[in-house]
């Protein structure tokens, strides 16, 4: 991650963890919508930001960030998935637009870089595959929204 990411990341982060209640909502508003048997959208949606809560801070030390990345993966609650940018990215970025009023191009460009420097993290390990979207890479590489 470039500089510019983190302190884009960082920005929006800082506003985002105020708004904890609306952002679990809109999360469990977007899972919702993915198509059974995925597991409970309010359990998922928890997850997900307590995973954001623990990983954001390490995203400038990958060595960090890939021992901690690992303890947070195994406590995924659904055996039978794995956490990615198609399902999880993909609602976190939605949610993102939608509570944060401040959310641009460049914030979800970098959001779409931490997803892809998390990928990169956990590729050795074979964890689950985080982003697994083209349209990830593309917004990280700048391309359109």
């Amino acid at each position: 991650m470039t500089p510019e990411d983190l302190v884009a990341l960082e920005r929006s982060w800082s506003e985002l963890r105020t708004l904890r209640a609306p952002l679990l909502a809109a999360l469990t508003r977007r899972f919702d919508e993915v198509p059974p048997p995925a597991m409970a959208a309010g359990l998922r949606a928890e997850w997900l930001l307590c995973a954001v809560e623990a990983l954001v801070g390490l995203l400038s030390a990958p060595s960090r960030l890939a021992a901690c990345a690992r303890d947070v993966g195994e406590t995924w609650p659904d055996p039978r998935t794995a956490p990615s940018f198609g399902v999880e990215g993909r609602a976190w970025m939605a949610a993102g637009r939608e509570c944060l009023a401040s959310w641009s191009d460049r914030t979800e460009a970098a959001w779409c870089q931490a997803w892809l420097l998390l990928s990169e993290v956990l590729a050795a390990e074979a964890l689950s595959p985080f982003c697994d979207d083209a349209r990830c890479a593309d917004r990280a590489a700048g391309g359109g929204r």
